[in-house]
């Protein structure tokens, strides 16, 4: 008896541990993309939700709410219930730039969400046009020196318009912002020669600069690109603490159990370290970075502070 009843606690016991494990998810789950589709972020929400369906044997539907330069889909998140089963998808903009643009942001990026890893990273590069005469960073300044420069960038407020007034503050000139609505016809102009200078991501560049229409002239990020091994850094052109990379995370609105974020992280960073998708990642330009949870939050309160000093430094506003 005394034996049988061992046994009985023990599978009870097992039987707890079990059930605890499966206490999340519970029902079906979202991935809000707050940009439309087919584009990068869409791209990577989708290849999450996916793996993340695999692994907790639930359904994750994917919900493009685009619009207000992703602030939309954002604070659906963010006023969804804090159970774990609402996600979000975006990037630098939504948690580390909006916050210091905006004064009536419909969310508040450090107490109403909260962090669940890093996805990845894709550096910037500074392009111009083929008959821009400027081969460096320093050959573009000395041109931007004697005569007026125009740069473009996908809209106002972004990290990409932000990093031509941070290249304008450093290196003292006074290049004018051109804002359009997306990167692609930013980039038609520049390659049309209608504005000279831009900052654009990797993704959208590479194939322009591969096929002679564009020339790259530093990366924005702190190591080279691999994709581009002779375009050297900002800092090597003699700008030091220009850093700047577009970064997408993973979300949820705060107040969600530890149990729950501790399942989502574990999960995510599995599917990142899988060898298809970090394959699907990195053929699409995007440094895979799964990150812990304490770890990713650290890393977006520097981001925020530090987008801070620079919207503030720049000068930079919404309108």
């Amino acid at each position: 008896m005394r034996l049988l009843a061992s046994f009985a606690a023990c599978a009870l016991t097992a039987f707890s541990i079990g059930a605890m494990a499966q206490s999340f998810p519970t029902k079906p789950m979202r991935m809000i993309v707050p940009y439309p589709a087919g584009g990068a972020t869409d791209m990577m929400g989708r290849l999450i939700a996916q793996k993340l369906s695999e692994a907790f044997k639930q359904p994750v539907v994917v919900e493009n709410r685009p619009g207000a330069g992703g602030n939309i889909g954002v604070e659906m998140v963010a006023k969804a219930p804090s159970d774990g089963h609402v996600l979000g998808i975006s990037a630098t903009n939504s948690f580390a730039i909006n916050p210091h643009l905006m004064k009536n942001l419909p969310y508040d990026a450090l107490k109403d969400l909260t962090q669940i890893s890093m996805i990845g990273v894709i550096p910037n590069v500074i392009v111009v046009g083929m008959d821009v005469p400027a081969k460096t960073i320093a050959e573009l300044v000395a041109l931007g020196r004697k005569q007026p420069l125009a740069y473009a960038s996908p809209g106002q407020g972004t990290s990409l318009h932000l990093a031509g007034e941070m290249l304008n503050d450093a290196a003292g000139i006074n290049m004018t912002h051109v804002p359009y609505k997306g990167d692609v016809p930013a980039l038609q102009d520049v390659i049309g020669g209608r504005v000279p200078v831009m900052t654009s991501n990797l993704s959208s560049v590479l194939p322009h600069v591969r096929a002679g229409k564009l020339r790259a002239l530093a990366v924005t990020t702190a190591r080279r690109a691999s994709q581009l091994p002779d375009v050297p850094t900002m800092a090597e052109s003699g700008y030091r603490d220009f850093d700047i990379s577009v970064w997408f995370t993973v979300f949820t609105a705060s107040g969600a159990p530890r149990e729950a974020l501790e399942a989502l992280n574990r999960e995510t960073q599995r599917a990142l370290n899988a060898a298809d998708l970090r394959e699907r990642l990195i053929n699409a330009n995007i440094d895979p970075r799964p990150t812990g949870l304490d770890e990713i939050r650290g890393y977006v309160l520097k981001e925020h502070e530090r987008w801070g000093a620079i919207v503030k430094k720049t000068g930079v506003t919404w309108d």
